[in-house]
């Protein structure tokens, strides 16, 4: 139980960076890998409030609120600019892969390569049972992604603007075409995946830490929880990440720290040979690929 308990942890902050890059990659058709670069700069800010005196929800406010400008100036000044140009989406990769490199290199050089915690001393334990132990950090960055991603979801399903990115998901050129506009749906994918990406990074910083180099290998897992789970829902990566979190747990457990990553690409070769679009993917014909 406790290792089914602390992979359900992992696995829901996994779940929650992998749905903010759903909420580009479906919609706008961004492989967006500058997420991993706000995921790396939030928890930052974070640090510099709480060294400023800052009350928590304050600095939290601050730090998700830049999360999202700099993801909607990713499209206004990057992607947006190059859709304009019919750019490919091998250009987006790219153009997305050097904002990344500025961000990461712009924490680095402000705060330094060295590691941070955003908590001082030594956490609560919180004991259920004679065998299991959570910590503080744990139940809230589980609470916390589990709220926002059915909140999300919520949202998705009964809003307007739920329908509409759902809508653009499928058919983004229909949709402009029934006069929808397109951009504003693309700022709110953007504005959106910022704020999960940002609550994602303070949940994982406030339990395990951080460092300038931890955005990317996190975006990874999130990249391979939407391979299992399936790359065309939005309810996906909640299932790819919980199997995944799951998985790496339950290989510390077992084994070591050391072979988590194995244990990852290990089961992302997996289902790329046996099931390659996912646990809920669907095989089309290759007229509707």
């Amino acid at each position: 139980m406790q290792v089914f308990l602390n992979g359900t942890i992992s696995g829901l902050t996994i779940a929650l960076l992998a749905l903010a890059f759903m909420l580009v990659y479906l919609p706008c058709r961004v492989f967006y890998l500058a997420l991993a670069g706000i995921y790396a700069l939030v928890p930052y800010i974070a640090l510099a409030g709480l060294r400023h005196g800052w009350p928590v929800w304050l600095l939290m406010s601050v730090a998700v609120g830049i999360g999202i400008i700099v993801s909607i100036l990713c499209e206004l000044l990057n992607h947006a600019p190059l859709e304009k140009k019919h750019a490919s989406p091998g250009a987006h990769l790219i153009a997305s892969l050097g904002v990344y490199l500025v961000l990461v290199q712009i924490v680095a050089l402000v705060w330094g390569n060295e590691t941070q915690v955003l908590r001082a001393g030594i956490d609560t334990v919180y004991r259920i049972g004679e065998t299991i132990r959570l910590t503080r950090a744990q139940v809230m960055a589980g609470c916390g992604s589990l709220i926002l991603i059915a909140a999300f979801y919520l949202w998705l399903q009964f809003s307007n603007l739920g329908l509409r990115l759902r809508a653009m998901a499928d058919n983004p050129v229909q949709l402009a075409l029934h006069g929808y506009n397109i951009g504003r749906l693309r700022l709110l994918a953007f504005a959106m995946s910022g704020f999960l990406a940002s609550a994602s990074a303070l949940a994982v910083a406030n339990d395990v830490g951080f460092d300038p180099h931890g955005g990317l290998p996190f975006l990874l897992m999130a990249i391979v929880a939407v391979v299992i789970g399936g790359n065309k829902s939005f309810l996906a990566p909640i299932l790819g990440g919980l199997v995944l979190g799951i998985m790496r747990a339950a290989a510390v457990w077992h084994w070591s720290a050391r072979w988590q990553d194995a244990v990852s690409f290990l089961l992302l070769a997996l289902f790329l040979l046996f099931r390659p679009h996912g646990i809920l993917g669907q095989k089309l014909r290759l007229e509707a690929v």
